[in-house]
């Protein structure tokens, strides 16, 4: 049941755009009595069928160097926001606000 609450959460908290697994942790840890674990955020994120990863930023740690987190966003949001992303690919928002996709090269 924990994790049914979990996921609702999360897809709300994805509908308006996306987010990196940083933010998702603090916001579910925030704005529920008991919260959850970094660990099981990951699989509830992974395995959710309506929730895909589009992309990754870049972390500074000051003991562990630089290290990658990734982003998420709701199936919803990609068809209605990015209609001709592929699956596999990143979406970089460009300075302007919109989202582009990276389209791999056939050659």
């Amino acid at each position: 049941m924990k994790t049914t609450r979990i996921r609702e959460k999360i897809k709300k908290y994805l509908n308006d755009r996306p987010r990196n697994t940083a933010e998702i942790l603090e916001h579910i840890n925030s704005s529920m009595r008991h919260g959850t674990t970094s660990q099981q955020l990951g699989n509830v994120l992974s395995k959710d069928k309506d929730i895909v990863k589009v992309g990754y930023i870049k972390r500074s740690g000051i003991l562990s160097g630089g290290y990658d987190i990734c982003e998420w966003a709701t199936r919803d949001w990609v068809s209605e926001n990015c209609p001709q992303w592929v699956e596999g690919n990143p979406i970089i928002m460009s300075p302007d606000g919109s989202f582009i996709t990276q389209i791999e090269d056939e050659s």
